[in-house]
């Protein structure tokens, strides 16, 4: 028929004129008449007709067209996905790892706070206090050179640059503060090893004392000692030069008490154990973030996302092309609606129909 051809077209969504269409093919089907009846069940010789036969593989066709087309519209997916695959895998496996450096570094870190917690020293602020007063000091510092040395007639940046490293030297003679109170802290926790808790055991060096460092130690605190009497003398030096003898003394005092209070800075502030926990805890954090980045990265989520599209796709498409296989049933039964003379009126009492190419039908047909 004319419109056959659009019958076996490609179905799209909400295309009303393919329903119509095929409506209106089942409309024209006709059967040759052999006599007048007025109500009569399916004849006994009357197994399935070729219209059935006809519609049946209609039906079967939208499925695999709509199978088909469902396959077209999630190949991009599918490839979208397949393309990135390899980096998918790579990074599954690279979050593997990290997810068991996250848990070992928390378990570490976790185990050390329990253990050592009580070993800490440090009041609280005190980390606060060197981070704020330290570059204070040194700037502080820096400033009285500076400006000696500008007045001096020195070039602008070269004596900036000479100011801030002279801060920073007297700042870092200071440092010796932080290895005397890790002396101290370290000959308050000594014990004895057999007195040790299993998991104080793993913390052991903590608790051996100061060891045999104090000669080094020594020798760190005369060089920096050496190294305030050397900022102080100097930056007196330079202020007398232009301010004259009691302004260089006065700034050289303040310099070599500038490099004296960053000592005690650091002094108030180490702690080593609290040092070694906050280690600790950057490791674990850091290690956190590593994860949580893999985890977020862009191939690892377009892939289940394009599979998941792709899936969607093909199962709406599935049941599109059953819907549309009902439909073809639906207007079978209609042309057989149409020709009751042929047909009959229905099946005789106690008997069923089947449904299209699913159910035995009578007249043994399938």
């Amino acid at each position: 028929m004319s419109s056959r051809n659009a019958l076996r077209g490609r179905a799209n969504r909400g295309d009303e004129k393919v329903l119509a269409t095929w409506r209106s093919e089942a409309d024209n089907v006709t059967l040759p008449r052999i006599g007048d009846v007025a109500a009569m069940p399916r004849p006994q010789e009357v197994g399935t007709t070729y219209v059935e036969h006809e519609y049946r593989a209609l039906a079967l066709e939208q499925e695999a067209l709509w199978s088909a087309e469902g396959e077209h519209v999630a190949q991009p997916h599918d490839a979208e996905a397949a393309g990135v695959e390899p980096a998918a895998t790579a990074i599954t496996f690279l979050l593997a790892e990290a997810e068991d450096e996250v848990r070992h570094a928390r378990l570490d870190h976790q185990h050390a706070v329990r253990t050592l917690l009580q070993q800490v020293k440090r009041s609280a602020g005190a980390k606060l206090r060197y981070w704020i007063g330290l570059p204070l000091l040194v700037f502080g510092d820096a400033a009285s050179v500076a400006s000696a040395a500008i007045i001096n007639g020195d070039i602008v940046y070269i004596a900036i640059f000479l100011a801030v490293a002279s801060g920073v030297a007297g700042v870092s003679s200071g440092l010796l503060g932080a290895e005397l109170r890790g002396v101290r802290l370290a000959q308050a926790r000594m014990r004895d090893p057999d007195s040790l808790t299993e998991d104080e055991r793993l913390y052991q060096h903590f608790f051996a004392g100061a060891g045999g460092g104090m000669g080094v130690v020594k020798l760190v605190a005369l060089a920096s000692l050496i190294v305030v009497a050397l900022i102080a003398i100097g930056v007196g030096t330079l202020r007398a030069s232009v301010e004259g003898g009691a302004a260089g003394m006065t700034f050289g005092l303040l310099a070599a008490a500038t490099a004296l209070a960053s000592g005690l800075l650091a002094y108030s502030s180490y702690d080593d154990v609290a040092e070694y926990l906050e280690e600790l805890g950057r490791r674990s954090r850091k290690a956190q973030a590593r994860y949580l980045k893999l985890a977020n990265s862009t191939a690892l989520r377009q892939r289940p996302s394009a599979l998941a599209t792709a899936q969607s796709i093909k199962e709406e498409y599935a049941w599109r092309g059953q819907a549309a296989a009902q439909h073809m049933e639906s207007l079978s039964w209609h042309i057989q609606v149409r020709n009751p003379a042929v047909l009959g009126h229905g099946f005789p009492a106690g008997e069923q129909g089947g449904v299209i190419g699913r159910r035995p039908r009578r007249g043994g047909a399938a």
